[in-house]
């Protein structure tokens, strides 16, 4: 019976962590890729610094979307592209000889319901990034 009690416990617990949360769509685009440059390439997203979730590999020129839960409350968020490059996985960014930073971050953004980020990669230009709704793309 107590084996039983503990067992209930423990499951209403898993619940009720799981009801306190909210889901966050994100989304990434590579635009003006050259040919021969495009990388396999992942998105992962950090909450408090901790990976909530990343995509598959896929083309940049593919893009992707993917969704991880993050607790109701106040948190840090960073979001990095990861390209595949001579058998590394390694940061997009122009420290790593890339044209453009795909890593972006957020101090203190307060997760009340559910969101959806978008981030568009232009490698001619700049790192267009939209919370709620997509930006346009030419």
């Amino acid at each position: 019976m107590k084996t039983l009690f503990v067992l209930a416990a423990v499951l209403l617990s898993g619940i009720l962590v799981q009801a306190q949360t909210v889901p966050l769509q994100v989304s990434f685009k590579f635009i003006n890729v050259e040919e021969g440059y495009d990388h396999d390439c992942k998105t992962e997203v950090l909450i408090d610094g901790v990976s909530a979730g990343e995509t598959d590999v896929v083309k940049e020129s593919q893009g992707g979307k993917f969704t991880v839960d993050v607790p109701v409350g106040v948190h840090d968020i960073r979001v990095v592209n990861w390209a595949y490059y001579e058998g590394n996985w390694e940061e997009h960014t122009i420290e790593n000889n890339y044209s453009l930073d795909c890593v972006w971050s957020e101090t203190g953004h307060d997760f009340k319901k559910a969101s959806k980020l978008f981030f568009v990669y232009d490698l001619d230009s700049e790192t267009i990034v939209s919370w709620k709704k997509a930006p346009k793309i030419k």
